[in-house]
C-alpha cells in the first residue's frame, strides 16, 4: 500500500514542478500515479509509464504533456506511455481526440485525410463507428487504417476499440451536425492558442532569465571593425588573438563531464577554413552557444593554438559576433538591370555546378526581370527551370548551346575549269608567331612547285616579326630569334612570293589558315586578295580516306610512306605535302575528279558532318512554335548528326529556324573565332546568319591569352570592340553575356574539381578555367567600361532587354494531358478487353466481369488513355515475340482492363474459380478469401475438370484513384528467356 501512495505522491510532486496546481487541473488527475520510469543514461532517454484513474480530456492531456517534455528537455528526450484503470469512453471524449488521431495516422491518401476530418465518429460500448460515402471507402479504411485509428486511441489510454464503417445517409438535422462541426473546430482552435500562448510566455521567460539577445548574436564582448582582422589563408603559425570572419558549414556543441559546454564550428572565408573552439565560461554561454547554426555568418576573435587532437590549427575563441551576410549587390536601377542570354545549369554534363532554383533565385534577388537557360545541346532543364521561374516570377528563356556545323568545308577554293593533271601546283607552308592572322605575323613561308609529278622549283624565306618569339613559337617550329632577326621584312617576301606563284593552283594542309595568313599579308603590303585557285589537303584526305582515324599532315605521311623530316618547319611540311598531292590527286582521278571545279562536287555528301569542325551557337525559342523547333533540332542533333557530340548541320537549322533566335555564342563561336583569326571584312560574310551577336567579359576570355591564341589584353579589347562596331554596321543587337556556370565567385573551385576530375578527356584542363560566375549588372558595366560607358549599357542593359522583350512567355510544361494520337484506338481497347474476357469467361459475361470492364473502360476512354494502354500492350506483346519475359510492376496489376489486354497477369477481380472448358465461374465477393490462390482446389461441376483459381480483390482506385482520374503509370521489366 505504501508504494502505491508513494507513487501517488511522485506524481504529485511531478504536477507541482510542471506548475499545473490548481484545481482545474488536479481534479483530473486524483489517484495518478508514477508506474515507473526507465532512464537511459547514454542515450540520455527517459520514459514515463503513468497509471490514470480515468482518461483525461484532450485540452488537459495537451498540456500536461507539453509542459513534461518542455520541462525535462534540457536532461533528456521524453517519451511516456499511458494505462488507464476505469476507462469510461464517451462520446464527447471520442470527439476531442480525433483530430490528434488522424495526425498521428502516416500515408493516409489525401481524399481519405478530408473524409475523416468532415466526420464525427460515434462510440457504442467498444465499436467506434465512422461514415463513409461508398462500400470501397469503407473497404479502404478498414483494410489499411482501421488498426492505425484503433493503435492511436489505445496510445492516448483509451480500451481497445473495434472499428466499423456505416454508409452515410442523408442527416435529419443537418443544420444542427453542422453546428456540431463548427463548435468542435472552435473549441479545438481555442485549445492550441492556449497552448502556443503558454509556450510563448515559458519561451519569453527562459530567454530572460538567460538574458538571449532578440537581435544579432553576440557572445562575449563586441568585436571593433577595426580589430586584427585576418584572412584565414594567412593563418599559418599559432597566434595570440586575432580577428577571423566568414560563412559557418559546420556547427555543434557538446556537454562536457565537467558541467561546461563546448562549441565548435568551421569556419570559410573562402581563402581557407578554420575550426573554431568555445567553452562555455557560465549558463548563459551554453544557452547561447545552442544558437550556432550552419548557415550563419560570423566574426570570431581568439588566439590560435595547434590543437593535438585535431592535428592541426585551431582558434580558441573567445568572442563571436554574427554579421551581415557578404553578399553581391546589382546597385543598378531597377528600370536598368540586364539579362544573361547565356547561363549553364548541372544538365550540362559534368560542366556547370550551381542549381537552376539558385541561379533564377539570384536574378530574382538582383531584380533581373528575366533569365536564359541555355545546356550543352540538351533541353532536360526546362521543367526545372520552368518551376524556378514561376515560384520566383522570373521570366524564363528557353534555349541550348548547339554544335553549328557546315553542310560541307571545301575540298577546293576559287574553283576553275583547269584539268588536275596538266596543271602546275605551288604547294607551300607558312609558320607563324599565333593563330590570328589580324594580331599575329608570318615568320616563314616556304613553297615547292610541282609540274608533270615532279618539283621544278623550291621558295623559301624567314621574315622579321620585330619582337621575340615566345617559347612556344619556338618549341612547336624550331625557329629561333636568331634566324629571324635579320631577316626581311614580311611585305617583301610576298611581294617576291606572289611574282614566283604566278597564276599556279595554291595546295596546303589546312588551307584555310595558311590562305587567311597570306590575304592578310598581302592586304597590309598593298597587295590584291590571291585570286588562284586552291585545293585543300585536310579537307581532299578527309574525302578521300574517310576510314583513318584522324587526317594530319604527318598521319597522311606516314600512311604513304612519305618523309616528314622536321614536322612545323615551313619547307619541310611544304616538301611533304607535295609529295602527299601528288598520291591523293591520283586517287581522286579514279574516282572520276579530274578537273579542279569537280573537286567540291560531293562536298556535303555521305559523313560530312563528321568532317565539319563544330561552332558553338546559342538557340533561343522566341515562340511556341520555336520551342516546338527547338525540341526538333535537339532530337535530330542526337539522333542524326551525334559524332562525338551532338551537331546540327547550318541547313537543318535554318529548315527549323522559325520561332528561334541564333545568337553568336562563346569563344566557340565562329564570329568571335573570325574576329580573332581573320580580316574584320570577312567576318562581315559570316555575321548576318545571326540574330544578335555575343561578347563576354575579358576575365571569360582569358584563357586565349595563356594558350598564345590572343597577344594579350588589348588585342582581346580590339577584339570586342571590333565585333561591336560590326554590329553597329550590320545593325545586329550585339549582347553582353556571362557564359554562367555558376552563381558566386566563390563556386568557381567546385567547377575545376569537377572539370578536374575527366582528366585529358576534358579539353578544358588544359588550361586554367575562366571566371564564369553570374555577373550583377554593375559588374558587368564594369566589365566593358573599356568600350565607352554609353556603349557598355547598350550591349550589357538595352540589348539584353531588348532580346528578351523579343521573346514571348512560353509554358514548356502544358497544363493539358496531351496524349500520343493513334486512330482508333479507344474502339481498338474495347474490342480486345471484350474479346479476352470473352474468351475466358464466355460469351455471356457474368454481371461482376461486364460491370468492372465498363466502370474501367469508362474512365480509361473518357480521359484519353485508351492510347497510352494500346501502346503498353504493343510493347509488351513486340518483346514477348522478340524472347522477352516482360513483367508489369506496381499499381497497374489493380486495372482489369490491362488484364485483358495482357499488360499484366495480375486478375485484380474478387477470388474466383472458373472453368476453362465451359467458362462457368464462382465468385467469392464477401471479403472472406483474400486471393484466388488461396482457395481449395475444385473440380468444375459441369465438366469434371479442375477450376482455374483466380482474382485477388484489388479495387481499379488503386490505380487511376477514386476519380479514374490519374494519369496511367504502367511500369514495366523485360529480360532475355
Amino acid at each position: 500500500m505504501s508504494d502505491i501512495n508513494d507513487r501517488i505522491d511522485r506524481f504529485q510532486l511531478l504536477l507541482q514542478q510542471l506548475g499545473l496546481t490548481d484545481d482545474q487541473y488536479v481534479s483530473h488527475f486524483r489517484n495518478a500515479k508514477i508506474d515507473k520510469l526507465v532512464i537511459e543514461k547514454r542515450a540520455k532517454k527517459w520514459h514515463f509509464y503513468f497509471l490514470f484513474d480515468e482518461i483525461i480530456p484532450f485540452q488537459i492531456y495537451q498540456l500536461f504533456t507539453t509542459k513534461l517534455m518542455n520541462s525535462f528537455s534540457h536532461i533528456a528526450s521524453i517519451t511516456y506511455s499511458i494505462n488507464v484503470q476505469n476507462a469510461l469512453v464517451t462520446d464527447s471524449l471520442i470527439r476531442d481526440y480525433w483530430s490528434s488521431v488522424i495526425e498521428q495516422m502516416q500515408g493516409i491518401s489525401p481524399p481519405l485525410v478530408k473524409l475523416l476530418n468532415e466526420q464525427v465518429p460515434k462510440i457504442q460500448g467498444n465499436k467506434l463507428t465512422i461514415h463513409v460515402r461508398n462500400e470501397m471507402e469503407g473497404l479502404a479504411i478498414k483494410r489499411k487504417y482501421a488498426q492505425m485509428i484503433t493503435d492511436s486511441y489505445q496510445y492516448f489510454g483509451f480500451p481497445p476499440l473495434v472499428l466499423e464503417t456505416e454508409i452515410k445517409q442523408e442527416e435529419s438535422n443537418a443544420e444542427y451536425e453542422q453546428f456540431l462541426q463548427a463548435k468542435r473546430l472552435e473549441d479545438q482552435e481555442r485549445g492550441k492558442q492556449a497552448l502556443l500562448d503558454i509556450q510563448k510566455m515559458e519561451a519569453e521567460k527562459e530567454a530572460n532569465d538567460i538574458g538571449i539577445p532578440s537581435g544579432p548574436l553576440t557572445i562575449g564582448l563586441t568585436i571593433k571593425d577595426d580589430s586584427d582582422y585576418r584572412r584565414i589563408e594567412e593563418i599559418v603559425d599559432e597566434e595570440r588573438r586575432i580577428t577571423v570572419e566568414g560563412y559557418v558549414f559546420f556547427a555543434e556543441t557538446k556537454e562536457l563531464r565537467s558541467g561546461r559546454t563546448l562549441l565548435t564550428f568551421k569556419i570559410t572565408d573562402y581563402t581557407s577554413s578554420i575550426l573554431v573552439k568555445m567553452f562555455s565560461r557560465d549558463k548563459e554561454d551554453a544557452a547561447l552557444f545552442q544558437l550556432v547554426k550552419k548557415g550563419m555568418w560570423l566574426r570570431a576573435r581568439g588566439s590560435i593554438q595547434n590543437d593535438t587532437f585535431v592535428r592541426d590549427l585551431v582558434m580558441i575563441g573567445n568572442d563571436l559576433n554574427e554579421i551581415k551576410p557578404i553578399e553581391r549587390q546589382d546597385t543598378a536601377k531597377a528600370d536598368e538591370k540586364r539579362v544573361e542570354l547565356h547561363l549553364h545549369t548541372p544538365m550540362s554534363q559534368m560542366d556547370a555546378v550551381s542549381s537552376v532554383a539558385n541561379l533564377v533565385g539570384q536574378a530574382k534577388k538582383w531584380g533581373h526581370k528575366a533569365i536564359a537557360i541555355t545546356d550543352h545541346a540538351i533541353a532536360q532543364s526546362f521543367p526545372e527551370a520552368f518551376g524556378a521561374g514561376k515560384k520566383n516570377d522570373v521570366k524564363i528563356l528557353y534555349g541550348v548551346e548547339m554544335n553549328l556545323v557546315d553542310d560541307g568545308v571545301p575540298i577546293a577554293y576559287n574553283p576553275q575549269d583547269i584539268l588536275l593533271d596538266d596543271a602546275t601546283y605551288v604547294v607551300f607552308d607558312v609558320e607563324t608567331t599565333g593563330l590570328s592572322a589580324v594580331y599575329n605575323t608570318i615568320i616563314e613561308l616556304a613553297a615547292v612547285k610541282i609540274h608533270d609529278g615532279e618539283i621544278i622549283d623550291r621558295f623559301e624565306s624567314f621574315a622579321n616579326p620585330h619582337h621575340r618569339l615566345s617559347a612556344t613559337t619556338i618549341n612547336l617550329t624550331g625557329i629561333t630569334d636568331e634566324m629571324v632577326q635579320d631577316a626581311p621584312e614580311i611585305d617583301i617576301v610576298l611581294r617576291k612570293f606572289v611574282d614566283w606563284t604566278g597564276d599556279s593552283i595554291l595546295v596546303a594542309h589546312n588551307a584555310s589558315f595558311d590562305v587567311g595568313f597570306i590575304n592578310v599579308g598581302y592586304q597590309k603590303a598593298g597587295l590584291k586578295k590571291s585570286t588562284n585557285p586552291v585545293i585543300d589537303t585536310l579537307e581532299l584526305g578527309r574525302f578521300l580516306y574517310p576510314e583513318l582515324k584522324n587526317h594530319r599532315l604527318n598521319t597522311l605521311a606516314k600512311k604513304f610512306d612519305i618523309e616528314l623530316t622536321q614536322h612545323h618547319r615551313a619547307i619541310y611540311d611544304a616538301e611533304a605535302t607535295g609529295y602527299l598531292v601528288l598520291k591523293m590527286l591520283k586517287d581522286a582521278g579514279e574516282k572520276g575528279i579530274t578537273n579542279h571545279n569537280q573537286l567540291n562536287d560531293n562536298m556535303g555528301q555521305g559523313n560530312a558532318y563528321q568532317r565539319a569542325r563544330p561552332y558553338h551557337c546559342t538557340v533561343l525559342a522566341q515562340t511556341e512554335v520555336g520551342l516546338k523547333n527547338l525540341f526538333k533540332l535537339v532530337s535530330i542533333a542526337h539522333i542524326n548528326y551525334f559524332y562525338r557530340v551532338p551537331r546540327i548541320p547550318r541547313s537543318v537549322l535554318q529548315k527549323h529556324r522559325e520561332g528561334l533566335l541564333i545568337g553568336s555564342a562563346c569563344d566557340k563561336g565562329e564570329v568571335f573565332e573570325a574576329m580573332m583569326q581573320k580580316a574584320p571584312e570577312e567576318v562581315e560574310e559570316i555575321a548576318p546568319f545571326y540574330d544578335y551577336m555575343e561578347v563576354m567579359p575579358k576575365e571569360v576570355y582569358a584563357h586565349l591569352i595563356e594558350r598564345e591564341l590572343v597577344n594579350d589584353e588589348k588585342s582581346l579589347e580590339e577584339i570586342i570592340a571590333n565585333i561591336v562596331r560590326l554590329g553597329d554596321k550590320l545593325e545586329i543587337p550585339v549582347v553582353a553575356t556571362g557564359n554562367v556556370h555558376y552563381v558566386n565567385p566563390n563556386d568557381k573551385i567546385y567547377r575545376e574539381i569537377l572539370v578536374g576530375s575527366q582528366g585529358g578527356a576534358n579539353p578544358l584542363n588544359r588550361h586554367k578555367l575562366p571566371d564564369v560566375h553570374f555577373r550583377t549588372t554593375n559588374e558587368m558595366l564594369d566589365c566593358f567600361r573599356f568600350l565607352g560607358e554609353e556603349k557598355a549599357k547598350e550591349i550589357v542593359v538595352t540589348n539584353s532587354n531588348k532580346i528578351a522583350d523579343m521573346i514571348d512567355v512560353i509554358k514548356p510544361i502544358k497544363d493539358d494531358l496531351y496524349t500520343p494520337k493513334i486512330e482508333g484506338s479507344d474502339e481498338e481497347m474495347r474490342e480486345m478487353s471484350y474479346s479476352m474476357a470473352r474468351r475466358i469467361y464466355g460469351e455471356e459475361l457474368p454481371e461482376i466481369v461486364e460491370a468492372r470492364l465498363e466502370k474501367e473502360l469508362k474512365s480509361i476512354i473518357g480521359h484519353g488513355f485508351a492510347v497510352i494502354y494500346l501502346i503498353s500492350h504493343k510493347l509488351v506483346k513486340k518483346s514477348l515475340d522478340d524472347g522477352y519475359l516482360v513483367g508489369s510492376r506496381g499499381s497497374v496489376g489493380s486495372s482489369f482492363v490491362a488484364t485483358m489486354t495482357e499488360i499484366t497477369e495480375v486478375n485484380p477481380l474478387p477470388p474466383h474459380y472458373v472453368c476453362t472448358a465451359c467458362k462457368q465461374s464462382e465468385f467469392f465477393n464477401d471479403g472472406s478469401i483474400g486471393s484466388g490462390f488461396d482457395l481449395p482446389d475444385k473440380d468444375c461441376p459441369t465438366c469434371g475438370i479442375p477450376y482455374k483459381k483466380d482474382g485477388h480483390d484489388i479495387p481499379f482506385e488503386t490505380f487511376l484513384g477514386f476519380k479514374g482520374d490519374k494519369v496511367p503509370d504502367i511500369d514495366l521489366s523485360a529480360s532475355r528467356c
